[in-house]
């Protein structure tokens, strides 16, 4: 993923202001919407992960930000609106019915919002969430996740409701011109807009006018809840900060209650084969850097694992300098993992890199050794220069050793294990099933 403050030009006019979107690899979208004329901005929906981006691209551009918005509460992403309100001096916005700590402004139904000379105004549509908002603009909609590019929300959490659903569908939309433009809150097929007109002719959410066929339908076959979903509600609502690591006892109760696919595992191939969590998800320290929308991808909290902790901790580090947020090191490992009763999955025993660093450094001492009785004094530096490099590992837990024997052959990764992405939407009726553990309904049975 580009970062952002490396785009040449940002934004697309729509009616009266820019709009610039801004695709995450996990399905959900922010926007910011700006007054060209006052330079004034507005951000929608921030995902936690773009917040550094959106503070350097208000700076770059000259914006002012004088409202942070979130649609409604997510429950499959960490928000970042609270940090970026605070970083810009921002009026945070939610509806009432959100209960978000440090939202300032509550809009009730058809308020109006102000960029310079431009307004916005404020639609309550619940069915999602008690709380979903939607903003209507000259020329678009920002619809959240009300609707969607040939679909809708499931409503089967935070106080959704399938027949609301249907009625802000009517309400909201349906008196808007068809040349609308729609910019959905999630899409994980990579499109980033429709129209009011095309949605009229291809969604069959759209097309069904009878309410209790809709609810019927919205209802049936629900899938799973979206991966750490009271972890995000806790940071989304109350502003509650994930923590830069966890116990193994703690990870172990996350993973038990289905949160195995937030586990990335930082160790090599080998190690991965010998013993993982169920549903974990590969990705070696040396590779980080090049598989970072990956790390994006997964769901957060991040569960960072290795064999004890350490790399775990370098990959944090690493991810964090470039703006990945979420990320939890699981303290002492997979190893505190297994012992505090986490479940693994075994395969042929291995030797761990710790393990590999110790016989390589060992056996480089005693060459070393060996080589200066036997053939020149000067060569006893070499039992030196591996002994200080143990001493550096071990004062600053960074070991150029380890991550040098992880590139080796035996330790390389092979291509990533599959994730499931966590969804908002649900699915045409061209889909068999929502995605598992995602916020996805079921696609609408087909007309007999």
């Amino acid at each position: 993923m580009t970062s952002l403050q490396e785009t040449p030009s940002v934004g697309e006019p729509v009616g009266a202001l820019t709009v610039v979107s801004l695709p995450h690899p996990q399905g959900c979208r922010t926007y910011l919407l700006v007054d060209p004329t006052s330079r004034q901005a507005m951000a929608v929906d921030v995902h936690l992960d773009f917040v550094e981006d959106v503070v350097a691209l208000v700076a770059k551009h000259e914006w002012s930000l004088p409202y942070v918005v979130d649609t409604h509460t997510h429950a499959d992403h960490p928000s970042g609106s609270a940090d970026l309100g605070k970083r810009m001096s921002s009026t945070r916005i939610a509806h009432e019915k959100s209960q978000h700590e440090g939202v300032r402004r509550h809009p009730a139904d058809g308020d109006v919002l102000h960029l310079g000379d431009v307004v916005v105004t404020v639609m309550h549509a619940p069915g999602h969430t008690l709380d979903h908002m939607v903003l209507r603009t000259d020329a678009a909609v920002f619809a959240g996740d009300t609707l969607l590019i040939g679909g809708v929300a499931r409503t089967d959490f935070l106080g959704g409701d399938a027949g609301q659903l249907f009625d802000s569908l009517r309400r909201v939309f349906d008196g808007l011109p068809d040349d609308t433009i729609v910019y959905p809150g999630h899409d994980y097929a990579g499109r980033s807009t429709t129209t009011i007109g095309v949605e009229r002719r291809t969604n069959p959410w759209l097309q069904m006018k009878d309410r209790a066929y809709f609810v019927a339908q919205l209802t049936a076959n629900q899938p799973p809840r979206p991966a750490n979903m009271d972890d995000l509600l806790r940071l989304n609502r109350e502003g509650v900060d994930i923590p830069a690591s966890i116990s193994a006892a703690e990870a172990a109760k996350l993973v038990a209650a289905g949160a195995g696919g937030s586990v990335i595992d930082v160790r090599t191939r080998i190690e991965f084969d010998g013993e993982h969590v169920e549903g974990s998800r590969l990705i070696t320290l040396d590779q980080l850097t090049d598989r970072a929308d990956e790390v994006r991808a997964t769901p957060a909290p991040r569960l960072l694992l290795c064999r004890s902790g350490s790399r775990a901790e370098m990959g944090r580090q690493v991810l964090s300098r470039m703006n990945i947020k979420g990320l939890t090191v699981v303290t002492g490992g997979i190893e505190a993992f297994r012992a505090a009763g986490g479940v693994t999955q075994q395969g042929k025993a291995v030797m761990s890199l710790e393990r590999q660093v110790r016989v390589a450094a060992g056996g480089l001492v005693v060459l070393g050794v060996v080589l200066g009785f036997l053939l020149h004094p000067a060569l006893f530096v070499l039992s030196a220069f591996v002994g200080t490099g143990l001493v550096f590992a071990g004062v600053t837990n960074w070991c150029g050793m380890g991550l040098l024997i992880a590139k080796a052959p035996w330790n390389r990764s092979r291509s990533a294990n599959s994730g499931s992405a966590s969804a908002c939407a649900a699915a045409p009726p061209s889909c068999s099933a929502a995605p598992p553990a995602s916020c996805s309904a079921g696609a609408p049975a087909a007309k007999k």
